[in-house]
């Protein structure tokens, strides 16, 4: 199989209402388009994507160039927020401040959300002969499925970090047990 790890476009945050939701930018929605022209060229058939805005804003591009495809829109794609923290009441709104110990917390959350969509992902992918899978995330779970597939888990982000800028895609093959990561292009 292969998975195209596939960050959102560009994201205009003095538009955004809170961190959470801020729509594409200019620039965001011509990497959006960049993408989905990629997208037909790499033979995706199976879309999956974060139900955040900016995720839904470059995959509804995808869907525009591809509209027989098929999607999937998955909370469980979603970026870390205030929710993966349970509304602790000392943490604010933007990840960039919490503390080492909230981040942690807050992933540990992710991990085990992100995990269980992969698995549902491979289990249908896999049952229904689908090869070439899009998945439109965010930096943050795409690092995840990164660490997954290099046989980590969630307590090494902070020991190994990529950069994964918006627009960029990472292709991850898998056969059997052999894994090959590689990036695909860095618009």
């Amino acid at each position: 199989m292969e998975f195209y790890l596939i960050r959102h476009g560009q994201a205009d945050m003095s538009r955004a209402m809170d961190p959470y939701t801020p729509p594409l930018s200019s620039e965001g929605r011509a990497q959006a388009e960049r993408l989905a022209e990629a997208c037909a060229r790499w033979g995706i058939q199976f879309l999956c994507a974060s139900t955040m805005r900016r995720a839904q804003e470059t995959a509804d591009a995808i869907t525009a160039r591809l509209p027989d495809i098929l999607r999937w829109d998955l909370e469980e794609l979603e970026d870390v927020t205030l929710d993966d923290l349970h509304y602790e009441p000392t943490a604010g709104q933007w990840a960039s401040t919490w503390t080492e110990d909230q981040l942690d917390r807050a992933f540990r959350q992710v991990w085990a959300r992100v995990m269980s969509a992969l698995a549902r992902i491979e289990v249908y992918a896999a049952a229904n002969g689908i090869e070439r899978i899009a998945i439109v995330a965010h930096g943050s779970t795409i690092t995840l499925f990164l660490l997954n597939w290099l046989g980590l888990d969630w307590r090494a982000r902070s020991r190994l970090e990529f950069a994964v800028a918006p627009g960029m895609t990472c292709r991850v093959t898998t056969e059997g047990e052999r894994v090959r990561i590689d990036w695909v292009n860095t618009l």
